[in-house]
């Protein structure tokens, strides 16, 4: 016994060595790592014991405000709320539940389901307004967040609402210019660093510099807001009463291809996007194509004359209003004998514009109207163009070129034959739209000189010269003149286009696309309008249909735009006469304000003398000066505007405009102002360009304007 004990002793002192050998190991060790860490490493560790009690939380930036050609807004930012819960904060599920019924519409169970799921957070609701948002604040309910967030407000409501387009909840663009210029308008968020106190709450580390949120630039769009306000009205208007499926309007300048309006029906609200059918999203004026009938001819005609096949005063034989050619009947609505290669296109003749079609060779036709930019697209900065079709001529059947004589056998869309016939009205240029003016950080007034973008050049100056006047003469008397306005030169073209039914495979007898296309003064074009009815069920024929909303969109259009009609053109010869002649213009200033007349007179070289004291000019008429001899002189009699004889006005427009201004310019159209609230003009009644009495009540409705001040996302 003693000898085991002798023989475990020894062991325990040989092996001690060895222990304290590995212990003085793990000391080193030990001792080492804690140098490492406290000294060598020191700042790493810092920096990590940093990050746990100091983080760091975006600030949103602004998104960028979505202006018309005028600076009206369309599309601007507001604040709302959005709710949240942090679920293991809540100590009485089934109170929070109810309360979250009776605020958000859910039910009951459906709450109660999230806050027993082992959920650490769910959204309660997005986009909620201040009230909601105080009231839930006022329960005190353990774990709820509310967050500041701005959303996208559009402010006329579904006014050019497939060109502006709209956000999802993250203000990310979907459609429009909201999604083309998303990165423009898109700003850079902030960062800033908070820790927090033994209560949980932040509070901003100072030592951290701040980056600042940086707002989104802002887009300048051609739109004009007047105009686009008229054209929807009417083209709403059309729409309803020829009891149609859908409808088209585009505005243009011709020179420029700046889009002033784009309307399309039916439409839909941006600032409930997501209540409207797909179908109703639909830009309909860059993405649907159509056969577009006889507005067609004009580039048949184009082609003619430009390689000089054909002149205006040749003569074509009508066949007496039907030709069979091919196995195949054309027909005219009138049996027509000889025509003019002018009126064959004033009459609109199928069977003429068939006879011109069998003289040019396919490639020919092909390539012109190939220049004119049809089958391909037009480049404008929208999202969802369509390119149309156009056939190779290699393709054609004996028929294509007949068909397509009267807009037949070739799909269109409403931009092309906009900038189809833009080309005509400027001289011979095919341009490219556009319908985004500017992209700047900051917003100030200035005057935009746009210069045209052009693709190429597609008929000389004469050939369009001479296209015009044939086009003039098809409003004048033809079958557009549903669209003629006296003392006022319009050159355009009607179409009535039977519609291709898809499961008959056959074209329909009762459903037809109308259309007419104009611009005017047809003498130096400023502006082009293209109306498309679709499917019209009251009457079909595009001299009934479209010409005739063509017309009251022009005559509205007139009174806010300065494009003058020109009356007829006079000369002062050697014994001091005026004489008719070709080479001096005079505006027709009738019914126009004295300031406003005073300024177009001027820029035609013309004197205004007013004969009487009044507010709108009453007549004109055009003397001799007899001090210069030379310079005529416009001699005016003017009217008062009188409240006891119920004269008219028409509102103008004053939404987005200061307080101050909105008086002011009401007051000039001799209107009594009703003013609610203080800021900037939000709502007014009656809407801009009514017919009222002078002295009549407008009720404009103020708000202060939207703060822009940075949301921050904690």
């Amino acid at each position: 016994m003693v000898g085991r004990k002798k023989i475990i002793h020894d062991d325990f002192f040989k092996r001690l060595p060895v222990l304290l050998v590995l212990c003085l190991i793990f000391w080193l060790v030990l001792v080492g790592r804690l140098f490492q860490i406290q000294i060598v490493d020191r700042a790493k560790y810092v920096e990590k014991a940093k990050k746990q009690y100091i983080a760091e939380a975006e600030l949103s930036s602004d998104r960028g405000i979505i202006y018309d050609r005028m600076l009206e807004p369309l599309a601007v930012n507001r604040q709302t709320h959005s709710i949240g819960l942090d679920c293991r904060k809540v100590k009485d599920p089934g109170f929070a539940a109810t309360h979250f019924s009776v605020l958000f519409g859910n039910s009951k169970e459906s709450y109660l389901s999230k806050l027993e799921s082992h959920k650490t957070f769910f959204w309660l609701s997005r986009r909620v307004n201040q009230e909601k948002a105080n009231i839930l604040d006022s329960l005190t309910i353990p774990g709820i967040i509310i967050r500041k967030e701005p959303i996208r407000f559009y402010p006329k409501g579904d006014l050019a609402a497939h060109t502006i387009g709209f956000t999802n909840i993250d203000l990310k663009g979907l459609n429009g210019i909201e999604s083309v210029k998303n990165w423009d308008l898109t700003g850079n968020n902030g960062l800033v660093f908070y820790t927090k106190d033994a209560r949980g709450n932040r509070i901003i580390d100072m030592t951290k510099p701040v980056k600042k949120p940086k707002k989104g630039k802002n887009v300048i769009l051609t739109i004009n807001n007047t105009v686009q306000w008229i054209v929807e009205e009417e083209l709403k208007y059309a729409v309803d009463k020829f009891d149609a499926d859908a409808g088209v309007v585009l505005v243009t300048n011709p020179k420029t291809a700046e889009i002033l309006a784009s309307a399309v029906v039916p439409t839909f609200n941006p600032n409930n996007a997501g209540a409207s059918s797909v179908r109703n999203r639909r830009n309909r004026a860059i993405t649907d194509v159509h056969e577009p009938g006889s507005t067609f001819k004009a580039f048949y005609m184009a082609t003619v004359i430009e390689k000089g096949l054909k002149k205006p005063d040749d003569i074509v034989f009508c066949e007496n209003g039907e030709y069979t050619i091919y196995d195949q009947t054309v027909k005219d609505e009138a049996p027509y004998g000889w025509l003019s290669v002018a009126k064959v296109l004033k009459k609109s003749s199928n069977i003429g514009m068939a006879k011109i079609a069998l003289e040019i060779a396919p490639k020919t036709i092909y390539s012109v109207v190939r220049d004119f930019g049809f089958g391909l697209e037009t480049g404008i900065a929208l999202p969802g163009e369509a390119s149309g079709e156009l056939k190779n001529y290699i393709n054609w059947s004996k028929h294509t070129p007949i068909a397509m004589s009267r807009g037949y056998e070739i799909s269109v869309t409403p931009l092309q034959m906009v900038m189809a016939y833009g080309a005509i009205a400027n001289g011979g240029l095919l341009l490219k739209p556009k319908i985004c003016l500017d992209v700047v950080d900051k917003i100030e007034k200035k005057k935009y000189s746009v210069k045209p973008d052009v693709i190429r050049r597609v008929i000389t100056e004469s050939t369009a010269k001479t296209l015009t006047t044939m086009l003039e003469e098809v409003v004048y008397d033809g079958t557009g003149k549903r669209a003629y306005i006296k003392g006022l030169r319009i050159a355009g073209k009607t179409g009535t286009a039977m519609k291709y039914d898809t499961e008959l495979k056959r074209y329909s007898e009762d459903k037809f696309v109308s259309s007419f296309i104009g611009f005017f003064p047809a003498e130096s074009p400023q502006m082009l309008i293209y109306v498309m009815i679709d499917n019209p069920k009251v009457d079909h024929l595009g001299g009934k249909v479209a010409a005739p909303t063509f017309k009251k969109i022009l005559q509205r259009v007139l009174h806010f735009v300065d494009i003058v009609p020109k009356s007829d053109i006079y000369y002062v010869n050697n014994k001091n006469e005026i004489k008719k002649e070709k080479h001096f213009s005079i505006p027709d200033l009738t019914n126009k304000k004295v300031e406003a007349a005073k300024e177009i007179a001027e820029q035609f070289g013309i004197e205004l003398v007013a004969e009487n004291p009044g507010d709108i000019i009453s007549s004109q008429e055009l003397v001799l000066n007899k001090k210069t001899g030379t310079r005529p002189q416009l001699r005016v009699k003017l009217k008062k505007l009188d409240i006891s004889k119920g004269d008219y006005t028409l509102v103008p427009s004053v939404k987005g405009l200061g307080l101050r201004e909105a008086i002011v310019r009401m007051s000039k159209e001799k209107l009594r102002v009703i003013v609610e609230g203080s800021g900037r003009v939000v709502r007014q009644n009656p809407e801009p360009g009514k017919k009222i009495r002078v002295g009549a009540r407008c009720v404009i409705e103020c708000q202060p304007s939207i703060d822009l001040a940075q949301f921050e996302s904690w």
